[in-house]
């Protein structure tokens, strides 16, 4: 029996070609785009969590409490580990980490220059020995018992490749790190699966990072806070997370009593770092939302079979009428076309294992952050494939079997089945117009993610941008000034370049600022909030173009001497007037007292999904990481030509790696232009599968009312009145589909536009914009079909009558 349900089926599909083809297609897309986005919110889900102490991992963070908000952040004071060891002891394991962006490591050649390898994508680390008994690694020689030495590394077998060829024979050899602090490679370990947040290429001592720092890190003040430390624990029965947070207030009054009521350091599960974005994991409602797009996707699919599946019911009357009359129950009916939806959606499945292999491969080609992901083949895997199948058999085939195995013979064999009796045309209603508002909803997202977008390239940030890059100088505890006032010399020298500025961390949004506290003149208390700081030289106020409210720039200075702040900061301050603040200082630990020169116009110091802050800038040359140059030619390759060779004169060891500030601007944005590509995908997609469904209908209907259009153009009919005939259920169908759209596209674009401080407001052109793509679409696949039936010759659509 079930070789005749399957060879029925075949042959059904065989005749009913394009009924067979939308159905497999729409089917094959909804379902690859499900198993696509499933692969990537598993990822995300199982991120890290092959390690066998993962559930009992924590990660102590620091909180930053102030009258405008707590702030949270991964880093902790370098300080932290040593006293959280000294004072809790029942903690099974604590361990330090550092990271380490980008590492320079020099090879030394014995004949011949020195191999330098470095990479943007890698990253490297300084850890205690504790972090290999806290996370689990696969050891292909060595081990990291010996980190426990200052000069020791350890590295990934990718890294050992590239800093010797191979993978064996290099315990022992010995490298220079930022090619001038000496290490000896004592382990190798297996390359990271990419499901982790913790893939260090090169691992050092952390008894290594006093020659990165300069001092010891335990010696670093306890109220100085890196948001590039880390520090992990095993907490265990003796002592645990409850223990720890009775005793914080205690902690912190003991190591950092002048920040009692403003700083803490919580601990936070290891398993929730991933998923949490306030420490700069992925956000469960994107990954949420990319599930319901899915579903919606699956849903549309779907649709599409219910739709077609009991408008061709009308075709197969006279087929179940006679099998009925033969002794078939309905039982037996129903299965048999339960068994030719199971083989559509088998042959769909195969399609749409296609679509998530080639969709991956774009994935890992087009999109970035949090959207990269691997799809690892496990149990989970082929429960959710066939929990996918038996969902849209069941949600495809269900309704049209029922509909088709209740059919009565009697009707059926005389040929008087009706369309309400196949399936009903309010139910094919419903189910378009749910398509139309999946295809609208995306598309108004698609729209306003695309003006943000252009809001956020377009908007003026306070700066000037144009034809400036940045170069990186080396990561050394302290910078050499004659390097510095050499390498400046050389470059302004060169005839296409103009202007030439030092600072911290580049361009003005470049986010290189760290919080720190101060104490505003006389004022015997700290301020209660904490302004950002970074360095700056005194051309750095020109090139980039920032504007003074009042005051005057910087001297020329390599200590700190005096300071810019902004407006924002003034007023923080309780001021209203710049000219009540010029002339007043800061105190901030450490330093002589910062004369306060210049009042600047606010400027977006961070990304526009954050408010502006209080800042101030002063000189220290000791602190400046970038040359900012802007180049007064349009021949950029001769000038970053120029530009390298004496960067390589004044640092032979160090990496030339320019950057446009246009470039970095834009990585801020990364995430949300690959949701801007993703959305765009998926309402194509959503819009194309919905056209196909429409188009199979279209091409029924067609079937069904040849007669009914050969009588109207015998009768004088237009070709304009026929198209209308077909198109007016489908224009009124988009109205409906765009009043349950709307709503609540205005909500969902709301929240995700909540998330930048700086955003545009949606005009109702907008949500007309979807309607009228969604419409256009629409009536072009319905006027196909309705074009030809009505250029039909009337003869030889009545010639049977």
């Amino acid at each position: 029996m079930i070789r005749n349900y399957l060879l029925i089926a075949w042959r059904n599909l065989r005749k009913n070609q394009a009924y067979a083809f939308i159905n497999v297609t729409g089917l094959a897309l909804g379902m690859g785009c499900a198993l696509l986005i499933f692969a990537l919110v598993r990822y995300h889900y199982q991120t890290d969590h092959y390690h066998h102490n993962f559930n009992r991992i924590y990660q102590f963070t620091s909180r930053f409490s102030s009258p405008t908000g707590d702030i949270n952040i991964q880093g902790i004071p370098y300080p932290l580990g040593q006293a959280i060891h000294t004072d809790y002891p029942d903690i099974d394991q604590v361990a330090m980490l550092d990271e380490w962006y980008a590492p320079l490591v020099v090879v030394p050649v014995a004949n011949g220059d020195d191999k330098k390898i470095k990479d943007k994508n890698y990253k490297g680390a300084f850890v205690e020995p504790a972090y290999f008994r806290i996370f689990d690694y696969s050891w292909l020689a060595g081990g990291p018992d010996d980190l426990s030495q200052p000069g020791t590394v350890v590295m990934s077998a990718e890294m050992a490749r590239n800093c010797f060829g191979t993978t064996t024979g290099v315990v022992g050899r010995v490298v220079r790190l930022d090619a001038r602090i000496p290490a000896r490679v004592v382990g190798v370990f297996a390359d990271y699966r990419d499901d982790t947040d913790l893939a260090y290429s090169i691992m050092a001592s952390w008894g290594s990072l006093k020659d990165q720092l300069g001092t010891r890190p335990e010696d670093q003040p306890f109220n100085n806070t890196n948001g590039s430390t880390h520090c992990f624990a095993l907490f265990n029965d003796r002592f645990t997370v409850n223990d720890w947070n009775r005793q914080l207030l205690s902690f912190v009054k003991k190591y950092n009593p002048n920040q009692i009521k403003e700083t803490s350091y919580p601990v936070v599960p290891f398993s929730d770092m991933h998923l949490s974005p306030e420490y700069g994991g992925v956000s469960r409602e994107l990954l949420l939302s990319l599930v319901l797009i899915g579903l919606l996707l699956v849903g549309t699919a779907s649709i599409n079979f219910v739709n077609l599946a009991t408008a061709q019911a009308l075709n197969r009357a006279r087929e179940v009428g006679v099998r009925k009359v033969l002794g078939s129950t309905k039982a037996q009916l129903f299965w048999q076309f339960m068994g030719e939806t199971t083989l559509i959606v088998l042959l769909a499945l195969v399609l749409a294992a296609g679509v998530c292999w080639y969709g991956q491969t774009l994935v890992h080609t087009y999109l970035h952050g949090p959207f990269r992901f691997t799809f690892y083949f496990s149990p989970s895997v082929i429960g959710w494939i066939a929990l996918l199948v038996v969902a849209v058999i069941l949600l495809a085939g269900l309704y049209p079997a029922l509909v088709v195995a209740g059919f009565r013979p009697v009707v059926a064999l005389a040929g008087r089945l009706t369309t309400q009796q196949a399936g009903g045309f309010s139910l094919r209603r419903g189910l378009v117009t749910a398509q139309f508002a999946i295809s609208q909803l995306l598309i108004i997202g698609l729209v306003v993610v695309a003006y943000q977008l252009s809001y956020v390239r377009n908007k003026d940030l306070g700066f000037r941008k144009d034809a400036i890059l940045t170069v990186s100088l080396p990561n050394t505890p302290t910078q050499d000034l004659s390097k510095l006032s050499t390498f400046r010399n050389l470059a302004t020298t060169l005839p296409d370049v103009g202007q030439f500025s030092y600072s911290l961390g580049g361009p003005p949004q470049s986010g290189m600022t760290s919080q720190t506290r101060v104490r505003f003149d006389t004022r015997p208390q700290i301020e209660p909030y904490t302004p950002q700081q970074t360095w700056i030289d005194a051309d750095y106020v020109g090139l980039y173009g920032l504007k003074l409210v009042a005051g005057r720039n910087l001297h020329p200075s390599d200590t700190a001497r005096e300071a810019l702040i902004n407006e924002t900061f003034m007023h923080r301050l309780g001021f209203n007037r710049p000219a009540e603040v010029l002339g007043r200082f800061l105190h901030k630990e450490g330093f002589a007292p910062l004369e306060i020169v210049g009042v600047l116009t606010d400027y977006n110091q961070l990304d526009l999904k954050q408010g502006i802050n209080p800042l101030f800038m002063t000189t220290l040359a000791s602190g400046f990481y970038s040359a900012n140059i802007q180049l007064s030619s349009a021949n950029y390759s001769r000038a970053l030509s120029q530009l390298e060779r004496v960067y390589n004169q004044v640092y032979p060891d160090s990496f030339f790696e320019p950057e446009f500030v246009e470039q970095q601007l834009q990585k801020a944005y990364q995430q949300e232009q690959t949701m801007g590509r993703l959305i765009n995908c998926f309402a194509g997609l959503a819009l194309f599968i919905g056209c196909m469904g429409l188009y199979g209908l279209v091409l029924f209907m067609v079937l069904q009312r040849r007669k009914e259009v050969g009588v109207r153009k015998v009768l004088g009919a237009s070709v304009s009145s026929i198209l209308w005939l077909f198109s007016r259920e489908y224009v009124r169908l988009i109205g409906i589909a765009f009043l349950l759209s709307a709503p609540l596209g205005w909500w969902v674009m709301t929240s995700w536009l909540n998330n930048f401080a700086y955003k545009i407001s949606m005009s109702p052109l907008m949500f007309l914009l979807s309607l009228l793509v969604t419409g256009v679409v629409v009536l072009l696949t319905v006027s196909f079909q309705s074009v030809k039936a009505a250029q039909m010759n009337p003869v030889k659509s009545l010639r049977n009558e």
